[in-house]
């Protein structure tokens, strides 16, 4: 019966050790990031863009459209005071 104890801890024991194994950072670190690049390349329509984007893709526009936009946007945003009603939870079909 000790025989069996010891054999029984012993083949934990290294079931449990070789569960500290790894293959190394190194598989990790050769592949980090290619997953993302490909995903961005998949879903760029240009591909010649994507290396270079434009800093400044606004060049050139009507300031007073831009104003205006600008002004609607703001003018259409609801006050708090709409936003804040409360909220009726029915339960029991009543």
């Amino acid at each position: 019966m000790r025989n069996k104890t010891i054999l029984i801890l012993t083949l934990m024991l290294g079931i449990w050790i070789s569960g500290c194994t790894t293959t190394g950072p190194e598989n990790v670190e050769r592949d980090y990031g290619n997953s993302v690049r490909q995903m961005i390349a998949g879903q760029t329509l240009d591909p010649s863009t994507a290396a270079n984007p434009d800093p400044d893709p606004l060049d050139g526009g009507d300031g007073d459209r831009l104003n205006k936009v600008l002004d609607t946007y703001r003018g259409d945003v609801s006050s708090p005071e709409d936003v804040g009603q409360p909220i009726v939870i029915s339960v029991g079909g009543q």
